[in-house]
């Protein structure tokens, strides 16, 4: 058995209340998916975050046999996958805030959040990420980023001001562009390499950068 067939059987050893969600990914996708969302869901437990900014980043997928309308519906299929892990990992209180650039994928995370008895506890915001996050207060308990990395350079301080001292951000889908070359790659080395100078944050990125934790220590 490989390591990646033991992960699969660990995922799938308890039922996935938000499956359905995945309905439209390929295998491969909808494994990453799953092993991404139980990874922040159990973050969201261990830290007890009750307060989580989700920044949603990353354009629709792209394939060849994908129409437009069709990518979309599988972006807000993913993006909806993860918030309600994290949503579903709070006690009876707590609440995530979504920033979503698209206007349909973030009516299908409002959907989805209705459908699934957790519309108290998410709330979504349609527009550019930095210009959104500029507008929001916190200070939050957990931050997730992930996608569009050249926008990052323009969050710093946002994301550093919206994270209470103690709090912690992860970065997830990082490993793939880790060791790429590209625009989006030099964006997010970049934003890393923030993370890892500055006094405010402790940083671990895993030898593969599968796992990006910072904790805010002041």
């Amino acid at each position: 058995m490989t390591a990646e067939d033991f992960a699969r059987e660990l995922l799938e050893a308890r039922p996935d209340r938000f499956a359905s969600l995945l309905a439209d990914a390929p295998a491969p996708l909808a494994f990453a998916a799953a092993s991404t969302a139980r990874t922040v869901a159990t973050l969201v437990r261990a830290t007890r975050a009750t307060y989580v900014l989700l920044v949603e980043g990353e354009p629709p997928p792209s394939d060849d046999g994908l129409d437009a309308a069709a990518a979309e519906r599988l972006a807000a299929g993913l993006a909806s996958y993860r918030t309600l892990h994290i949503a579903g990992a709070f006690g009876h209180t707590g609440q995530v805030e979504v920033v979503e650039r698209g206007p349909k994928v973030a009516d299908g995370i409002r959907q989805a959040a209705e459908r699934y008895a957790l519309g108290e506890h998410v709330r979504v915001h349609s527009g550019k990420p930095p210009t959104v996050v500029h507008a929001l207060n916190g200070p939050y308990d957990l931050i997730v980023l992930g996608g569009r990395w050249r926008e990052y350079e323009r969050m710093e301080e946002d994301l550093t001001r919206l994270l209470r001292i103690g709090g912690s951000l992860t970065v997830i889908n990082a490993a793939p562009l880790a060791a790429s070359e590209g625009r989006e790659a030099e964006a997010l080395r970049s934003f890393l390499s923030f993370l890892a100078a500055d006094e405010r944050y402790l940083l671990s990125t895993g030898l593969d950068f599968a796992g990006v934790l910072a904790a805010r220590i002041r």
